[in-house]
């Protein structure tokens, strides 16, 4: 009976360890982060640049982290590069989908990987907008690209239908590109 009751002991706190090591996985996201150092983000800037056939480099730059629906508070290091199609676009980036692609190309080839918490972020619009994250070393980066009509364009009738705007109608020098990645550690 003793030892019966042992063996279930064990399973019951081997359970609860299990509950509680998945709930606290779930809100691991849910505390105060720290901006990547700047040595670290000089890296992910140097993959991105490396890796991404485009004309502005990335700016890094330190943030408080933006009000958001995951209740994440603290800092962050931002890359940001913003251009016009013109200078963004090329004979490799054509689309959403390019950038996207060589964005994370980019950073897996840095050793950053996609992992069940990297998915809360993950979101794509018919808008122009995209968003992905990836892990690595206890650190997380959001990537957001966003393409939008390039300030002052009045879009004509041949670009429109329905009230929307059709951004691959345009001609590359009517269209903006926003590239923010936001990095982060735990």
């Amino acid at each position: 009976m003793t030892r019966g009751f042992s063996i279930w002991a064990l399973c019951a706190l081997t359970a609860a360890a299990i509950v509680a090591g998945g709930s606290l996985r779930a809100n691991i996201l849910e505390k105060k982060v720290t901006a990547l150092p700047y040595s670290e983000c000089a890296d992910v800037r140097k993959a991105l640049e490396d890796g991404i056939p485009i004309e502005p480099a990335f700016r890094q730059m330190e943030y408080e982290f933006p009000d958001n629906e995951h209740g994440i508070q603290g800092r962050l290091c931002r890359l940001h590069a913003v251009g016009s199609g013109a200078h963004i676009e090329g004979a490799q980036i054509r689309s959403l989908a390019d950038m996207h692609a060589f964005i994370k190309a980019s950073m897996e080839h840095a050793g950053w990987r996609e992992t069940d918490e990297t998915k809360r972020f993950v979101d794509r619009s018919q808008s122009g907008k995209d968003v992905f994250a990836l892990f690595k070393n206890n650190a997380i980066c959001v990537a957001t690209t966003l393409v939008s009509l390039a300030p002052g364009y009045v879009p004509t009738t041949d670009v429109k239908s329905d009230g929307q705007i059709y951004l691959g109608s345009l001609f590359p020098y009517e269209r903006e590109w926003w590239i923010a990645v936001d990095c982060f550690h735990l």
